[in-house]
């Protein structure tokens, strides 16, 4: 045997087999070198079967018989193959993706504990349906539209989730054009034929005004957020109403979703000849804001001013003293978003129900129904418990 002869029979020793793998057999498909990502072909090489007979059963589309099925599926299993996004966008299956935009600054946003709250809910529905949730922050309410036209276009997303509803929202006409699945959180009104769930404002605002008036304040400010979103216009007008109904001089004063806006509201009011005898705050960061510079001032809570928050957290447990505020599971109002979005998507799925998907309209606040926290804030009694409490360990 020449040297020549004995190199060709040393390379072919080590050459890859080319035979078909027996079905079931773990090792790579022929010629997939490290990093090379397994393909459709693959599968379909594997399994003895066409391209488009993959993808007909790994997107759950008839064509295939049921053991056919289970066998290219068994196999893209053991290759750990997933079918991408944008394959199932070209494929018209769902790509199991939920959109969310937010055209708020991303520091609001981060302290803000009803959104860390809402996201935790709508993620826990979301993942057990191996749904994902795209979520993007931008400027303005233009960039947002501008994202909703293109994932619509690439079919990106199933379904979008819109929030913080404005009175006349652009986006709401966009998303009706588009005929992109999508649901409002927020309202009553002003969302259009799009499916809707939503927190009761006006109740919510009924708590807060009750409350105070039973405990003798004649002249109540409101700090809203910002006037452009929809809940913060109805919790104006329920305030004035209820105030202009028990007599009770109202301030209304926009301060913006942030501790250092209330804070700047709160002085000013302050700085007044006839301030407020109480404050209410759109949020809880807003509160304690506000509570800063009432300390600051040299004036005690709730005796020289009561104030109380929209929305509870554990700041407002554990400022002393605590803040009256609304408690309700942010966590359980993404839930249900969540389930209320997929159920659209669902829905959506024969021709009947998605003539009429736009009807249907559901308060967040079914189940959720939320409670006054009545604390030492506005009640120089409420925290007397817990106060005793903390001095007995402190004692110990």
């Amino acid at each position: 045997m020449t040297a020549s002869q004995s190199t060709r029979k040393a390379a072919n020793s080590t050459a890859p087999s080319t035979a078909e793998p027996r079905e079931g057999r773990t090792s790579a498909p022929r010629g997939r070198g490290r990093g090379r990502r397994v393909t459709i072909a693959d599968i379909a090489e594997r399994a003895g079967v066409t391209a488009a007979a993959v993808s007909l059963a790994v997107n759950g589309r008839p064509g295939v018989s049921d053991a056919t099925r289970a066998r290219i599926v068994e196999i893209a299993r053991e290759l750990n193959w997933m079918p991408s996004h944008a394959a199932r966008a070209l494929a018209g299956a769902p790509v199991l993706t939920i959109g969310m935009v937010l055209a708020r600054p991303a520091d609001v946003l981060g302290s803000e504990a009803f959104f860390g709250g809402f996201i935790a809910g709508l993620q826990e529905v979301l993942s057990a349906r191996d749904y994902s949730l795209q979520m993007k922050i931008v400027e303005n309410t233009d960039a947002e539209i501008e994202t909703y036209r293109r994932w619509f276009g690439q079919r990106r997303v199933d379904g979008v989730i819109l929030l913080d509803l404005r009175v006349d929202d652009p986006r709401v006409p966009v998303l009706e054009q588009l005929g992109q699945p999508a649901l409002v959180v927020g309202g009553p009104g002003h969302h259009g034929t799009l499916p809707a769930v939503y927190a009761d404002d006006a109740f919510v605002t009924s708590l807060l005004v009750e409350h105070l008036a039973k405990a003798g304040h004649r002249r109540i400010a409101r700090l809203a957020g910002a006037g452009e979103y929809l809940h913060t216009a109805t919790r104006d007008a329920t305030f004035a109403a209820l105030c202009a109904e028990h007599g009770i001089d109202p301030i209304l004063h926009e301060a913006g979703f942030t501790a250092y806006g209330a804070a700047t509201a709160t002085a000013e009011l302050l700085r007044t000849g006839d301030a407020p005898t109480a404050i209410i705050y759109d949020s809880d960061e807003m509160a304690l804001g506000g509570a800063r510079v009432i300390a600051q001032q040299g004036l005690r809570i709730p005796q020289d001013i009561a104030i109380a928050s929209y929305e509870d957290s554990a700041m407002m447990r554990s400022h002393r003293p605590r803040i009256t505020a609304v408690s309700r599971s942010a966590v359980e109002y993404g839930r249900l978003a969540a389930r209320r979005m997929l159920q659209i998507i669902t829905d959506r799925s024969t021709e009947a129900t998605a003539q009429t998907h736009g009807e249907e309209h559901q308060t967040a606040d079914d189940g959720l129904v939320p409670t006054l926290e009545v604390r030492g804030s506005t009640d120089p009694t409420a925290d007397d418990e817990i106060n005793a409490r903390l001095a007995g360990l402190a004692s110990s």
